[in-house]
Order: structure tokens, then C-alpha cells, then sequence
């Protein structure tokens, strides 16, 4: 085993938050935790490595590009680890190339199966939760090819209608049940069990979806777009829209947090180099980010049932082992008031909550407020529900004014709030 060259500490005695840099050329373009969650299979175009993990570090376990092996069934766009043997991984690549790896084997000679039947680039795979030996695929050619790992040849090929299929996952509620997202903008789940036709589709996005994601304890699947949303569908029944999740920049991964209902992690294709942490109810603002990469996020993977620590891998060739109490906030920075004018003379206010009671303003009507009165529900970490006051001050025209023939006149209103103590003066035209 070669110790990897260029990783360090940061921060913390305990290593909580690890970076490394790959010593290799090119980057990652997916990764993937085993079931014991001690070691990460990482892919790219010139790379397929294994790592452990360590509380101080990673070591390099297997390097399957090394050699001669240089030809393109090598060049991965996805990598899946086997959920029930972790001796077991499988690529995706970008001559359309399925591979299945046995680690245990001796020497260079890990590659067990080669599956050359994609027309197109194999954009992803897949394992069976439930079934060791059961293996997905999806691809540019718009099929959906189904493998028995202990076979030379595909089981069953499925037909989405659609130009490409950019990302599969099992279901972990329903057994032989699979999504699939397409570029078209569609969802599709199948059941394995029928191959003819979907059981169900629908369009979740107005542009392609390149990723999804099933949620380890209720039926919600999440999906991620190229119109810059994350969307939470509820699949009890007819698939229907739970939340949408606005962020910057093209959707590439999202992945649940675990022992979290409501977060999600998501990366970005292009722009953002950062990894956001979304709590859905409040889908503006990330609840937690990372910063480190410095060039786009192409994996990520929460560490097995730990919620504080997140693996991803970047076209900056690192990896990073994020410790979630090392995340920067961006809702504590946000501006918790904000006010706004109107074209006809109208002010919105809004604040912190606190009882603002009914006052007469000179020249102009009463003070309407409305408070939302819910208690806050609880909620974990440093996330609240926020809520806030909303004022609204409507100056009304003088009655020697005709309202056919609006003059230029000039009022000064005075607000005062003593909680605030704040004093507003604007110069209103009507």
C-alpha cells in the first residue's frame, strides 16, 4: 500500500475535516463509499483508485489504472460499490462500457466482467440494495440495461423513449422498483419484474434532469435540474410536488443527509464550486455549506449513517472529508429585515417578529399588521422557521385632489418604530 503524498489536517485534533490530492493525472468524476464505509472507490477519465479511510488520513488500497491498463472501458463517468459485498465494484464509461470489479482477485486482472452493449456513453450504475448480484445501467443511447453479474450478458434492456438517461437509483421502499432521469426532463420509475413499459411518468423539470436521489426513510424522491432546482416529489401514489428547492447554478448531485427528514446535499455542474446543505422547508437559502474545492464538485457521499461527515471529490483532483461543524452558515449572515416601495406610494416592512399594535399615522391610514402567531416547530442544529412582522403604510390623496388629474405634491411621513428605534422619512410623489 503507497501512502498518498499531499493530505493534512485542518483544524481539529481529531481530524474531522481531512483534504487529499490525488497524485494522479486528471480528476474524479464520481465516487463511492463501501457498505462498511472504510474505503472510497474514486473515477475519472485517466483514474480508478481505491482509498481506506483513517482518522488521520487516506492510504491507497488499489490503483486499477495502473500499468498498461490505459484503454477507454477505463474512463468512468460513474462508480458503484456494492451495498451487500465490498469486494465488488462497477463503472461506467464513456465508450458505453459496463465493468464489474473483483477487488479480491490477485494482481492487475480485477476487472471481471466487461459489458460492451451501450451504443452510447454509460452516464451511470447502479447495485441492488436488496440483491448482491443485480446491476443497472443507464446511458446516452436512451436504454436502461439490467445485469446478473454472475452472467456474461445483459438480463433485460429497458426502452425510456428518451435521447439520454442521466442518473438510476433503487428504490429503498419498494423492492425491484427503479428511477431513472432523463434529459428530456422526465422521471420514470420501472419495476424490473415488467420490462414493456414504466409503471410510471411523469415531467418533473422544464430542462434535463441529471440527477435523483430516493430518501432513506420516506417514499420521496429528489431530483435535480438543469433549470437550476432541486425538486422533492412525494411517490405515494401519483408522483406530486413537495418542495422545490431554488439554488444558483446547474444541478449535478444531490444526496439525502442521513438522520436529517429535511436536508438534502446538492453540487453544482458548472459556476458553483461549492457543496450546499438545503434544508427543504426553506428552499432560498442553504443551511450549511462547504467552501474547499476549487473547481467544480463531481461526487459526494455522506460517511454511511454519520451525519457529520461528508466525502466528495472535485475536477480540482481532492478529496475532502468535510466535518459538518466546519460549514459556513449563510442564513446567519442573511438580512433578517428587509422593506419595500411601491409604485403607488405603498411601504412593505418587514422585521424580526414582535407585536407591533395598531397606530394612526398623520396624512395617512393605520398601521395594518400581520403576525403569524404559530409557535416555531422544532427543528435541529441552528435552523428555525423564521418568521416576521409585515407593515404596510398606504398614504391616502387629499380630497382637494382629483384623482383624474394627478398633481406633483410632495409628502413627508414619519415612522417611527421605538423597538427599532428606527425613523423612516421618504419623499412620496403623487
Amino acid at each position: 500500500m503507497q501512502n498518498v503524498q499531499d493530505w493534512r489536517e485542518r483544524g481539529t485534533e481529531d481530524a474531522n475535516t481531512i483534504s487529499m490530492r490525488i497524485c494522479q493525472e486528471g480528476h474524479a468524476n464520481a465516487l463511492a463509499l463501501n457498505r462498511e464505509c472504510n474505503q472510497i472507490a474514486v473515477a475519472g477519465r485517466s483514474l480508478l483508485k481505491v482509498y481506506a479511510i483513517y482518522s488521520d488520513g487516506f492510504t491507497e488500497v488499489c490503483n486499477m489504472r495502473g500499468g498498461k491498463n490505459q484503454n477507454l472501458s477505463y474512463s468512468s463517468n460513474d462508480v458503484a460499490w456494492s451495498s451487500l459485498d465490498s469486494n465488488i465494484l462497477a463503472t461506467a464509461a464513456t465508450n458505453g462500457v459496463v465493468s464489474v470489479w473483483d477487488l479480491s482477485r490477485f494482481g492487475q486482472k480485477k476487472q471481471l466482467h466487461v459489458y460492451n452493449e451501450h451504443e452510447r456513453t454509460a452516464h451511470t450504475v447502479g447495485f441492488d440494495i436488496h440483491d448482491p448480484h443485480i446491476l443497472v445501467s443507464g446511458s446516452q443511447d436512451g436504454t436502461i440495461k439490467q445485469f446478473d453479474i454472475r452472467n456474461e450478458k445483459s438480463s433485460y434492456t429497458y426502452y425510456s423513449n428518451s435521447e439520454s438517461v442521466r442518473d438510476v437509483k433503487f428504490s429503498p421502499h419498494m423492492q425491484y422498483v427503479i428511477s431513472a432521469v432523463s434529459e428530456n426532463g422526465t422521471v420514470q420509475l420501472w419495476d424490473l419484474r415488467k420490462g414493456d413499459k414504466s409503471i410510471l411518468q411523469f415531467t418533473a423539470h422544464s430542462g434535463p434532469v441529471y440527477t435523483c436521489d430516493w430518501h432513506p426513510t420516506k417514499n420521496w424522491l429528489a431530483t435535480g435540474s438543469r433549470d437550476k432546482q432541486i425538486k422533492i416529489w412525494n411517490m405515494d401514489g401519483k408522483a406530486s410536488l413537495e418542495h422545490t428547492i431554488h439554488t444558483i447554478a446547474v444541478v449535478g448531485r444531490v444526496k439525502w443527509r442521513p438522520d436529517r427528514t429535511y436536508h438534502i446535499a446538492s453540487c453544482a455542474l458548472v459556476v458553483d464550486y461549492s457543496i450546499h446543505v438545503w434544508d427543504i422547508r426553506r428552499p432560498y437559502i442553504p443551511f450549511a455549506s462547504f467552501n474547499d474545492h476549487t473547481n467544480v464538485t463531481t461526487g459526494i457521499a455522506w460517511k454511511g449513517d454519520n451525519s457529520q461527515l461528508l466525502l466528495s471529490t472535485s475536477k480540482d483532483s481532492t478529496i475532502y472529508r468535510h466535518a459538518f461543524k466546519d460549514a459556513t452558515r449563510p442564513a446567519l449572515k442573511a438580512n433578517a429585515q428587509g422593506a419595500s416601495l411601491g409604485h403607488r406610494g405603498d411601504i412593505s416592512f418587514a422585521r424580526k417578529i414582535k407585536l407591533i399594535p395598531t397606530e394612526t399615522i398623520t396624512h395617512g391610514s393605520k398601521i395594518n399588521s400581520f403576525v403569524n402567531r404559530r409557535r416555531p416547530t422544532n427543528t435541529d442544529e441552528q435552523f428555525h422557521l423564521a418568521q416576521s412582522d409585515v407593515c404596510q403604510f398606504i398614504l391616502k390623496p387629499s380630497v382637494k385632489e382629483k384623482p383624474t388629474r394627478p398633481k406633483t405634491r410632495i409628502n413627508f411621513c414619519n415612522f417611527f418604530f421605538s423597538t427599532l428605534d428606527i425613523q423612516l422619512r421618504r419623499k412620496l410623489h403623487i
